[in-house]
């Protein structure tokens, strides 16, 4: 073998290196996902490695998360997609603001909607306090909290499947899933938490209404599904203009219209959440974003 052939197989060994330790592994998945070879589309399992300059497929319904480092790409919708577009960075526009978001879920109320708006709030403190649950004494809903509060995501999940089955109520049932979802989220499976959301349908006289529309909201922004979150996110805002958790809506509204590169869109939202109240936490949150635009 001579010295330049050598150094052609060195060259190629070290590419192959590169590209290796550039892929991305499969943390999570479900439905159909599969990824391009030579001989076709392959499926894929979990703890596959997908190469930087991969195709995905997702059938409908399917959901893949990929893992590189702290690098984490969610994909929640059914299409074709080449790694090239993410594997420079797996950030979104939310820049980190999700966990920020996330700490706030437990105190956000609804507060009262336009007179136009159907429906009502009930039992909602409309004063900006925490929320209280309906049933204080209720054994279940005070252990989760305890753990999602020390962010023991993984006994919450424990306790909340178990609590889902024994529900008493498809009412206690919805609520039970949708902390799943914030168990799920607080874990960093945004993927898993999006599945468990969709199976909730919420109503606006649950109390955890506006904790619901945050929450999915942030998991379709954390995942550059932009134009879905912003479907979530206007209706709400159209039907409760005040309160905190109108202003965290305004922000994750602002966000997604970066995302889709509409920043005087973006500018507006933030502008708009930031005079419901400047004295919030969340509205430090938005000049922030606002600051950086």
């Amino acid at each position: 073998m001579t010295r330049r052939t050598l150094l052609l197989v060195a060259c190629g060994l070290l590419l192959a290196t590169a590209a290796f330790a550039q892929a991305f592994t499969v943390s999570y998945l479900d439905g159909t996902t599969e990824i391009q070879s030579a001989k076709g589309w392959k499926a894929l399992s979990i703890g596959d490695q997908v190469p930087a300059d991969a195709t995905v497929r997702l059938s409908q319904d399917a959901s893949l998360e990929l893992q590189r480092g702290k690098t984490k790409i969610t994909l929640l919708k059914d299409g074709t997609y080449a790694m090239a577009n993410f594997a420079k960075s797996g950030d979104t526009a939310a820049g980190g603001v999700g966990g920020a978001i996330a700490q706030k879920l437990s105190g956000l109320v609804t507060e009262k909607p336009k007179a136009s708006a159907a429906g009502g709030v009930r039992g909602a403190d409309q004063s900006g306090s925490s929320v209280t649950w309906v049933d204080e004494g209720d054994e279940t809903l005070a252990t989760v909290q305890a753990l999602l509060d020390k962010k023991q995501y993984n006994d919450a999940v424990k306790a909340l499947n178990g609590a889902i089955v024994d529900a008493g109520s498809d009412a206690d049932a919805a609520q039970f899933t949708y902390l799943l979802g914030v168990a799920y989220y607080g874990n960093g499976q945004v993927a898993k938490a999006y599945r468990t959301l969709q199976k909730v349908n919420a109503t606006p006289d649950m109390d955890w209404y506006a904790r619901f529309i945050i929450l999915k909201a942030q998991v379709l922004v954390d995942s550059a599904s932009y134009k879905d979150a912003l479907d979530v996110l206007t209706p709400f805002i159209a039907s409760y203009p005040t309160g905190e958790a109108t202003q965290v809506a305004w922000l994750l509204t602002g966000l997604s219209k970066k995302g889709l590169q509409d920043n005087a869109g973006a500018r507006a939202a933030f502008d708009s959440g930031y005079q419901l109240d400047a004295t919030t936490d969340t509205a430090k949150l938005i000049d922030q974003q606002r600051k950086a635009q």
